[in-house]
């Protein structure tokens, strides 16, 4: 087995085992839905899912949220457990946007944290879907995903043409992680940031998904590439706490 591989695997069973007796901290995110040109996005869906919970181990308390967004596009959803979560926007004529992140990984009760907002917000900005006949796929896929026909979408994803754009493959995976099939989410980021490393979403993306794979030490170097690949401080601020968060973890 890989060195790497021991690592992070070794990591994941040691923080697994000291999350059983960890007393956890609940807390509040908040954030906005808007375009890249500063838009809101009224009544947007946002939904959370807990994949991993504290230490990035077994998941206890309630794992899924769901809001809608204010005419303003912000959001707001409390109580929620540490571990890494998978934040989704779904608005109609939007591709889904999402991204995985680990809030307050390795906070405790003890640490006196608990109920308090974090103290960054979290800035989604899904993209349009385009009026072509690629965009009429992703709607279908993304529409699949909406009415729990998983399979439907991912057959329409497995058609993504070799020569898409970087956004279009962008916009492909997001709609794969909707619809849960991460290795190809994974296979389309990375096809995303081959043809365009410059891409932001991308980038974010594939951060997103070694996270989801616990694999800590890839998570942080790319969640540092995609902090590089935007303007917007905001969206550094709370990638700069995702970084921090993967850091404790490393240095545990």
């Amino acid at each position: 087995m890989p060195r790497r591989t021991c690592f992070v695997a070794a990591t994941a069973v040691v923080l697994a085992s000291v999350a059983v007796s960890a007393q956890h901290a609940a807390f509040r995110i908040k954030g906005r839905v808007k375009t890249d040109s500063g838009d809101a996005v009224p009544d947007a869906e946002v939904r959370t899912e807990a994949f991993y919970g504290y230490g990035a181990g077994t998941f206890s308390g309630q794992r899924t949220f769901s809001v809608r967004t204010t005419p303003k596009g912000d959001w707001s959803i409390g109580a929620l457990q540490p571990g890494v979560w998978l934040f989704e926007v779904f608005a109609p004529g939007y591709v889904p946007e999402m991204v995985i992140l680990p809030p307050r990984l390795l906070t405790t009760v003890s640490q006196g944290t608990s109920g308090l907002a974090l103290t960054w917000d979290l800035i989604l900005k899904p993209v349009r879907i385009p009026e072509s006949t690629y965009g009429t796929m992703l709607k279908a896929a993304a529409d699949a995903v909406l009415a729990g026909k998983v399979d439907s979408a991912r057959d329409a994803l497995r058609q993504v043409p070799e020569d898409a754009d970087a956004d279009g493959l962008a916009a492909a995976a997001r709609v794969a992680v909707a619809a849960r099939d991460m290795a190809l989410a994974q296979t389309l980021f990375r096809r995303a940031l081959e043809r365009d490393p410059s891409s932001y979403r991308a980038a974010l993306g594939v951060a997103s998904l070694f996270l989801f794979e616990r694999d800590f030490d890839s998570a942080s170097r790319a969640f540092d590439a995609a902090r590089s690949r935007t303007h917007d401080k905001d969206e550094q601020k709370f990638i700069s706490a995702a970084i921090g968060e993967l850091a404790a973890i490393k240095y545990r």
